[in-house]
């Protein structure tokens, strides 16, 4: 098949979204199909991929993120259109799909009502009214909606958008991570000076507000273990005020591409997360896959992929419940262990990327056999 995606980011920024993208994009044409994929242009940056088409873009106040203008001289013949975002590539993409009268398919990657902190001239309760009648309205004209977890799918409900809409977890490249070398946990941790005896809790994603950092680093003053580190990795509007007051034992890993990122899972020993606005949380079943329990407070579609007690805890959203869990995984080395081996096999049973996009092609023919 021929399948087109639009994105309002692609690499070379670095997202949960964008990562997901390349990776679907990858495992489908593994599977013998061709994956266009439409994404604003950045600055300096080339591409090697010739099915990469790029539309103007503008800066905008968020560090890398760009205003996608979506506009393209040339849009090849395809069976399939598949948005990654509702706002100005999705416009373009459901614009295209009517027109063509081809089978339109968006995913729900993004908790967007979460973010609109950055829409700082509008109240919070109109902006957030706002939002749910622009998705109503974006989602009226979707054939399907892909939601990430089945609380994905619980919100669009309860925004009260009744499309089709199937859950399909975004998918983890269990190869690469198999492939990491066995000497990167102490290559990596070497580098930035973490004690070979130390206890790491580990970050992975953007420094920004809606992730809660602000937790974490709390927590883990809270914390007052002696051999405990915090690591964090990645970037974003917060990493400035971060490194003016960075407490002791708390290390800014800076931020990694991908696939080069997996390897940082294996300087753990726990996952911590603290972020409010995930659809899925890509970065807990990466964690998942490279075999770190995980300790991450309740809040939407965490709770269907981190499976509490079993590998890993959701603690409600205080610090002394955070704490404790921690607490018990630093000390009790067979329940580490046990859970260790379980999000391990979860994540093979649940979020192999050759598995996901096999579940999303049997959709797309789906779909198209309904227009043919």
């Amino acid at each position: 098949m021929r399948i087109a995606f639009f994105c309002d980011s692609y690499k070379p920024y670095l997202s949960g979204v964008t990562n997901s993208v390349e990776l679907l994009a990858t495992e489908l044409r593994n599977l013998g199909n061709r994956v266009y994929i439409f994404a604003p242009r950045y600055p300096k940056h080339v591409d090697t991929d010739p099915d990469i088409i790029r539309f103007p873009s503008l800066p905008t106040g968020y560090p890398g993120f760009r205003l996608a203008l979506p506009y393209v001289n040339r849009v090849p013949e395809v069976d399939m259109i598949h948005s990654h975002s509702p706002f100005q590539a999705g416009l373009l993409a459901r614009y295209l799909a009517n027109k063509r009268r081809l089978p339109f398919i968006y995913t729900f990657h993004t908790l967007f009502t979460r973010y609109i902190h950055y829409a700082r001239f509008f109240p919070e309760p109109l902006s957030k009214l706002s939002l749910i009648g622009y998705a109503q309205r974006f989602c009226r004209r979707c054939d399907l909606i892909i939601a990430p977890s089945e609380m994905s799918r619980r919100v669009l409900r309860a925004w009260k958008i009744q499309a089709p809409t199937e859950v399909v977890p975004t998918g983890v490249d269990l190869a690469r991570i198999n492939e990491i070398p066995k000497d990167a946990r102490e290559r990596i941790r070497k580098k930035l000076n973490i004690p070979g005896d130390a206890f790491v809790l580990l970050y992975v994603g953007r420094l920004a507000k809606e992730k809660n950092i602000s937790f974490l680093i709390k927590a883990f003053r809270a914390l007052k273990e002696k051999k405990a580190y915090l690591v964090l990795v990645g970037s974003g509007p917060l990493e400035s005020e971060l490194k003016r007051a960075l407490p002791d034992n708390v290390i800014l890993a800076g931020e990694a591409g991908y696939p080069e990122v997996l390897s940082y899972y294996l300087i753990g020993d726990l996952f911590v997360f603290a972020s409010l606005t995930e659809t899925q949380g890509l970065v807990l079943a990466e964690a998942k896959a490279a075999g770190l329990p995980t300790v991450a407070v309740f809040a939407g579609g965490l709770v269907d992929t981190v499976r509490s007690g079993i590998d890993g805890y959701i603690t409600p959203r205080n610090i002394l419940d955070f704490n404790s869990h921690i607490r018990r995984l630093m000390a009790d080395d067979a329940l580490r262990g046990k859970m260790k081996k379980a999000a391990k096999d979860d994540a093979r049973a649940r979020f192999s990327s050759t598995a996901i996009a096999l579940a999303m092609e049997g959709l797309y023919r789906r779909m198209f056999g309904r227009v043919h």
